[in-house]
């Protein structure tokens, strides 16, 4: 199967999978306001996205010989509203009206605030129900997880990974909140950062649950997967500042406006000249920022030579990750080509 094809199939299936999940919880919950709630956690949850956490889980899977059928497809599709509950929880501190195209959470419970003319804030309103459903979708992720029919003792490993995960994207977004605060923030602050929030948590974690499912440990799969990782992260910083609204789903100022330091930012802000810096700096965390700011910002970070800094280092780094999979002992080939596959392509997503 190739694999594009193969996305495609276990995307369907997890989708599959969390539709009856929802239909199911619905018919639970007793309280009208709890049925909005599960009915909009559901619609974010679905609303797009390349489930790609969970396809990484089956191929963690698949990796160390584990069986096929519904129950990795169920335990995957846990990282599906884990992603729903982090989404959520970052489109409030980030203060994002969109996510995917459409409204975010907090975003959808002020309009029903304003609309239902209830009393009070409705900014409060939204922020208070969207924490709450993101407090949801991570207990319904557990629920998935732990009522799998794999044994015990490996569901509880499995828990322990997850729980270690969600401790380390923490960590990196505290280090992200305080990116934006201070002045001194360095590469070595933002790779360390990346390891967290993204390389832990959207390819390292969910091939060791995999593996963790499969009866495996996965030790090994480190090197792949934190490498592509920070390739995964880099790449995608290059895309929120040269990418168009459509493909990102959020205004393309978004990154600036939020004051985001990416590497591009640092590199530029290391070998621009002290007008280009100011330039920079009126841009960065400017809510108000303009589409003419930011090809400014665009054309800085192009020569300054900050973009090719960007480019090469998540080059060298998918590289270095694919060498050390190739050299992994592994019982599934299709799984590892699909994982050498999804290497490349991470970085040929276009912009």
């Amino acid at each position: 199967m190739e694999p594009q094809e193969m996305m495609g199939k276990y995307k369907q299936e997890v989708e599959e999978y969390l539709r009856e999940f929802f239909s199911e919880k619905k018919k639970e919950l007793e309280h009208w306001s709890s049925r909005e709630a599960c009915e909009i956690l559901e619609e974010y949850t679905l609303r797009g996205g390349k489930r790609i956490r969970a396809i990484l889980m089956i191929m963690g899977y698949r990796l160390y010989g584990g069986n096929m059928g519904r129950d990795i497809i169920k335990a995957a599709s846990s990282l599906e509203l884990v992603q729903s509950y982090l989404l959520i929880h970052d489109d409030i501190m980030d203060e994002s009206e969109l996510r995917r195209g459409k409204k975010s959470v907090h975003k959808i419970y002020e309009d029903i605030h304003l609309k239902r003319g209830y009393g009070g804030s409705p900014k409060r309103f939204g922020e208070n129900m969207g924490i709450t459903l993101g407090d949801l979708a991570n207990a319904y992720a557990l629920e998935i997880l732990s009522s799998s029919n794999f044994p015990a003792d490996r569901k509880i490993k499995a828990i322990e990974k997850l729980n270690e995960i969600i401790e380390y994207t923490g960590y990196g977004q505290i280090i992200d909140i305080y990116s934006g605060m201070v002045e001194e923030f360095r590469e070595e602050d933002l790779l360390l950062l990346h390891r967290y929030k993204t390389a832990r948590y959207t390819i390292e974690g969910p091939l060791i649950l995999g593996a963790i499912l499969a009866g495996e440990s996965g030790k090994g799969l480190e090197k792949y997967a934190i490498s592509v990782g920070v390739a995964f992260q880099l790449h995608d910083d290059i895309l929120g500042l040269f990418g168009n609204e459509e493909k990102l789903g959020k205004p393309v100022t978004s990154d600036l406006a939020e004051g985001k330091k990416t590497l591009l930012i640092i590199k530029a802000l290391e070998n621009a000249s002290e007008e280009e810096r100011r330039e920079i700096f009126n841009a960065l965390g400017n809510p108000a920022v303009t589409m003419e700011r930011l090809e400014r910002v665009r054309e800085i970070v192009k020569k300054t030579g900050s973009l090719d800094y960007s480019i090469k280092m998540a080059t060298r780094l998918i590289e270095e990750g694919k060498s050390a999979l190739r050299h992994l002992e592994v019982k599934d080939e299709e799984a590892r080509s699909f994982l050498l596959w999804l290497a490349d392509y991470i970085i040929k997503r276009s912009y």
